[in-house]
Formats: structure tokens, sequence, C-alpha cells
């Protein structure tokens, strides 16, 4: 008898996958065979980073169709490979994907409830709330605060006690980000070069770097969230959670208290709260925190890629180095806000290090309604979630020929103009593209310019060649570290 019951529930257990996983099959989609239990995703985060896996398996579809399916776990998703869809995505036909599906549970963690995770109508008004505060005359004016971190950063590395002969740049990059966006986004000064007991540092490894049982919980969360729901989880653990919303308030009461004003973001959050348009206190205190964790972490990987870039190839790292001189010179010896933006060759090496290394390298979105692929009889059904893999067309040789090749020309005036359109995609495209774009260029530009004018960099004996990527990281990582070697310039 308990051997027939036995039975019985794995052949239940079988045919409940079976059925769910011919999902894609039967819409007539070419997709990815799936295994039992885990679907696609077995090896995503253990053996292998996303941008891998990714990678391969968009150059496996990207002639078989506009789009492919594939499953996390039994759950349904889609990945689009042609450009002229991905347009549809983003922009043409933006009402049936204006979300990006991501679980929020603002019961138990508020600070997931902001602009990146918001959809529909609550999304819209957050979006109108928060655009004028980044204006280029808004980001023009944080300039000095940022142009103060990155010296300070050139400052430690000059400290003689410093070896140059092999530095782990991430940690330091991202002590830089840090201090940037501590002070920008919450008016925090926090001293993070050279500090590795700073607490701020320490709270921001705990999000991009929890504890593997919070790692766990997290892929719950987003594998079952009706689950995760009706356990009242949240993606931030309670520590991290208390530690923003109490420092989002101490700050704002100081600030009214003592009538002080600063040119950051956290200021013009308190400007819009006093408007008449008005913000609570829990979406300002959401909103510096997404600031805050989505331009740290971004901003120092892209400096870590850039810099490993440049000291592999070294007549570039000249090249560079040399027009950031000039146009220093034409304004006077001083690093300012309009001389960066004229700094042409910058722009090109800084494109092309996203394009080798988009640190978000696929964007997600929700389809949430019923949405045929225009010349296809092919349907992408409502509450599938649909991936958007700019780390696959970066690398397509159809778009760029020599795709493994660091080649900033690519990105010379003329270049641009024969690209592709939607094939470049780093910040994403459309209604939903990063709204803190000019913020994250303007931050990394000045801490690349004050590195290069102080420092030559160079590979050393633990730089990764090829690279590899950390397979657990939420963005893409170098494997143990971006190690390299700098010169000072006298």
């Amino acid at each position: 008898m308990l051997l027939l019951i036995g039975i019985s529930v794995v052949l239940l257990i079988y045919f409940y996958f079976k059925k769910c996983f011919s999902f894609w099959k039967d819409r007539g989609f070419v997709y990815m065979e799936p295994s039992i239990p885990l679907g696609n995703f077995g090896t995503v985060g253990f053996k292998e980073h996303l941008s891998d896996f990714m990678r391969r398996e968009y150059n496996n579809f990207k002639d078989k169709g506009p789009a492919f399916g594939m499953y996390l776990l039994t759950n349904p998703g889609i990945v689009i490979t042609d450009p002229e869809l991905i347009k549809e995505v983003c922009s043409t036909s933006f009402e049936h994907f204006h979300e990006r599906g991501l679980y929020v549970n603002e019961k138990s963690d508020p600070l997931w409830k902001n602009l990146f995770t918001a959809g529909g109508q609550e999304w819209r008004d957050l979006r109108a709330k928060l655009s004028p505060t980044f204006t280029s005359g808004k980001i023009k004016m944080m300039f000095p605060i940022v142009a103060e971190a990155a010296d300070r950063m050139a400052d430690y590395l000059k400290y003689e006690e410093i070896t140059h002969e092999c530095l782990e740049m991430k940690e330091i990059f991202a002590s830089y980000t840090t201090e940037v966006i501590a002070n920008i986004a919450f008016g925090l000064d926090t001293k993070c070069l050279g500090n590795h007991e700073n607490e701020f540092r320490h709270i921001t490894k705990n999000i991009f770097e929890p504890p593997k049982l919070k790692n766990f919980e997290n892929f719950l969360i987003f594998s079952f969230p009706k689950f995760a729901k009706f356990f009242n989880l949240g993606i931030n653990s309670k520590h991290v959670i208390e530690f923003f919303m109490a420092t989002v308030r101490d700050n704002m009461e100081y600030r009214e208290k003592n009538d002080i004003r600063r040119n950051d973001f956290f200021q013009l959050l308190i400007d819009v709260k006093n408007s008449d348009v008005g913000m609570s206190f829990d979406e300002i205190t959401a909103n510096s925190f997404i600031f805050f964790a989505a331009g740290f972490e971004t901003s120092s990987n892209v400096m870590s890629f850039c810099s490993y870039e440049l000291a592999l190839n070294q007549d570039i790292q000249d090249r560079l180095r040399t027009e950031i001189e000039e146009v220093v010179e034409r304004f006077n010896g001083e690093i300012t806000y309009d001389g960066i933006k004229e700094m042409k060759y910058l722009d090109m090496v800084f494109n092309e290090t996203l394009r080798i290394h988009p640190v978000v390298d696929t964007h997600v979105r929700k389809c949430t309604k019923d949405f045929k692929i225009p010349k296809t009889d092919l349907v992408i059904p409502a509450g599938v979630t649909v991936m958007i893999p700019a780390i696959g067309l970066h690398h397509d040789e159809k778009y760029f020929e020599n795709p493994d090749v660091f080649d900033p020309n690519r990105f010379s005036d003329e270049n641009v103009k024969k690209l592709v359109s939607h094939t470049f995609i780093p910040f994403s495209e459309g209604h939903r593209m990063c709204i803190g774009q000019r913020f994250g260029t303007m931050q990394i530009k000045i801490g690349l310019v004050k590195l290069l004018r102080n420092f030559r960099i160079f590979p050393c004996n633990k730089t990764l060649v090829p690279m590899k990527y950390t397979p657990n990281s939420g963005f893409q990582s170098a494997l143990g570290g971006m190690w390299l070697k700098l010169e000072h310039i006298n």
C-alpha cells in the first residue's frame, strides 16, 4: 500500500512538472529544454554568472526566432533576441510591458517599494515626482561633492604605506562610490576609503554580499512570491531596513530643524515633500535607498572594468590621458563639469566598457496583457517575465564586429550613426530607462579622470585574463576581485 502511494506521488509530481514545462511548446515558441525541478537556471549563481548563461543561450537561439522560452523552476520566462521586438517591449507597446514584475512586500520591507520596483500608476506618479531631480542642471550642482570624494580617493592611493604592485581596485572604487552616494543620497560624510570597519560600507556589503542563508531566502522569494507574501518575507534584512529608516529620519529632522540646505539628491526629495506634489517619509526613504543601492555598486563595477581594459590596452590608456590633459588645460587647469562633457574619447571608452561589460546584463519586464508579436502568430501571455539580454546583443558579431575586442572607436560620432537601434542598451531603453544615468555617468567619469591624472594602470600577476565573473553576484563582478597595478605619475 505504501509503495503504491509512493509511486502515485512520484507520478503526480512528474506529470505536474511535465504540464508546467509544456507551456512554451503549447504556444508554438522555441524554448530551452528544462530539467526537473530547477527548470533552466540550475547552474546560475552556483557554477556560472547570469551573464555567462544568458550570452550562451542568446547565441544558441538568436537565429531561431524573435524570442525563446525558458523556465525559472516552473515559472515561464521569455528572452527577446530581436532588436525590433525589444523596441516594442521598451517603447512602442509599453502599455503591455510597463511593469518589472519584481516582488514587493512593503509591510516587511518598505525600502523595496521604490521607483525601480513600482508599476502602473504608482510608477508613473513616482517618475513624475523624481524626474525633475535628475535634470542636467541639478546633476551639475552635485559636481563639487563628487569631485571632492574623487580627490580623496586619489590622495588615499598616494599614501606611502599603500603598495601599488597589486591592488584590489574594486574595493577602492566601491569605497569611493559609497562615499559619493552616501553624501548625495543621505548627506553623510562616511569616509570609507581605508576604513574597512565603516558602518555604511559594512551595510552596503550586507546588501550585495548577504549571508548564504539570506541568499537562499531571496531565491525562494523570487521563485515563490505568493509563498513569500504569506510568510511576510522581505528582500532586505531587518538590520538594513532599520539602518536606512533611522538615517533618513535623523538627517531630515536635522536639516529641517536647523534650516540647512545642500545641493544633493536628499535635499531635492525634501523639497518635493514640502511642495504641492508631496512625498511621504517612506517614499523618501525607499527612493534614497534605491538611488544608493543602484548607484554605488554599478558605478564601482564599471570603474573596475574600465580600469581593467585600460590596463590591458596601454595605447588606449595613453590616448585617453592625453585628451584629459588637453581638456583640463583648456579649462585653466581645473577639472570641471563642462570640461568632462567635452572629453569625447572618455565617453567612447566609457561606452565601450559598458558594451563589453554591461553591469546590468539582463533587463527585466513583465507582460501585463497578452501581446501578439508583430509579423508572427506568436503571443506572449500576460503574467510572463520578459528578459532582454543586453550581454548577448552587445557581443553579437552581427551588430559589433570582433565583439570581444575592446575598441572605443565603435562609439565615434561617425560609427554611432551606424549602430542598429536597440542593440546597445546598457541603461535599458524607453520609458523605464535608468533615471540616474546622468549622475552615474558623471560619478564614474570624475573618478576615472582623477585616477588617470595621477596614475598609470597596469595588469599584475593576479589580474584575470580572460575575465571571469563571480557566479553569485547580482551584477557582473570580477571573480576574486579586480587586481591591478598602479604607477604614480610624478
